[in-house]
């Protein structure tokens, strides 16, 4: 009821129906994948038993009055606040999302690993196919809605599976120890950045159709998290996008992303007020970065607005190693990328 609450009221805020659930795409696979766990996150921090200290007992009436005084000024009657959940949100096209295509046919060899992170980080994943050009969007796969632990996700065409930069950010924060995270996944396969500018998709939402994907996805796994009886704080945005902008895109790769974390802010604001108010942007710098004019402006403008702003950092990734289609992250270098991302913001935690 919470949600339903929380969904209409951010309807009513911009003035919109709000629209179906994206269709999920029949060839990619609606079910999870066969290294997918399958397991409903759940919050054991709600214990309903009391702590407080034992009733009096039947001799009370024995017991003079300054004793009954001592004993209900040392009675601790406080309840502790758990922290917030911890809450980053991953979106762009192929190398947020993480191909596995190019890497073998065993899960060994293109899979993540396992790591003590993986059961305890809390995921929320959407991921739109690379033909969709429509809002509602087509997906390769989601969490049915619900969180779930750290896992790979439905793949599709010629890749068996995706997974992307948020096992290496999982687990870094692990290492950190930085509490219950939960990260929220809302990546495609391609795409230009109009696809995630709010301004396109109130012309017509098909043409913005990421930004649309993007704001639902982040309510739902937001409340989502409410619904544990918890807060949440988001801590992060990282943004991997850029390799497919046109020239016209790319000339735009700065204010477009100004506008997508500031749009995204005051989206979150309006669900959960306060909750997006420490939010630090990362920005992944796309592969083969310097291979075309449209990618050179891109990661330059990129880089550009994360000087600007001490909101907004940027991390190279020109040293990490690209499979043999030279546009697309590896095994190695998407965890390396993850863990990037988290060595940024843990510093700007501290």
């Amino acid at each position: 009821m919470f949600l339903a609450l929380l969904l209409i009221a951010c309807t009513a805020d911009d003035g919109k129906p709000t629209p179906p659930g994206p269709q999920r795409d029949s060839d990619s696979g609606s079910g999870s994948s066969d290294d997918e766990t399958g397991d409903a996150y759940t919050s054991d921090s709600d214990d309903s038993e009391s702590t407080g200290g034992d009733s009096a007992d039947s001799d009370s009436d024995t017991t003079d009055s300054s004793d009954s005084a001592d004993t209900s000024d040392s009675t601790d009657t406080s309840v502790s606040t758990p922290d917030p959940i911890a809450v980053y949100i991953l979106t762009g096209q192929s190398n947020s999302l993480g191909t596995t295509q190019f890497e073998g046919i065993n899960p060994a060899l293109y899979g993540p690993g396992s790591h003590d992170a993986d059961g305890v980080t809390m995921f929320f994943w959407s991921n739109v196919d690379a033909g969709n050009t429509a809002y509602p969007p087509v997906l390769y796969g989601d969490s049915g809605g619900g969180l779930l632990s750290l896992q790979v996700q439905q793949g599709g065409g010629a890749d068996p599976s995706f997974w992307g930069p948020e096992f290496g950010l999982a687990r870094r924060l692990y290492e950190a120890g930085d509490g219950e995270v939960l990260i929220i996944k809302a990546s495609r396969g391609g795409g230009g950045n109009t696809w995630w500018d709010k301004a396109s998709f109130e012309v017509e939402p098909d043409n913005g159709h990421m930004w649309g994907h993007l704001a639902d996805t982040t309510e739902l796994a937001l409340g989502a998290a409410l619904e544990l009886g918890r807060g949440v704080e988001v801590r992060g945005l990282l943004y991997l996008q850029g390799e497919s902008n046109s020239d016209s895109e790319a000339a735009l790769a700065d204010v477009r992303l100004a506008d997508l974390v500031a749009n995204l802010t005051a989206h979150i604001e309006g669900v959960v007020p306060g909750a997006a108010a420490d939010m630090h942007t990362v920005i992944g710098e796309i592969a083969a970065s310097g291979s075309t004019s449209a990618r050179v402006s891109t990661t330059e403008l990129q880089e550009a607005l994360a000087e600007s702003s001490p909101d907004i950092s940027f991390v190279g990734t020109s040293d990490l190693p690209l499979k043999e289609d030279g546009i697309h992250f590896g095994k190695a270098a998407k965890l390396a990328i993850g863990e990037r991302f988290a060595d940024v913001l843990i510093a700007a935690e501290d």
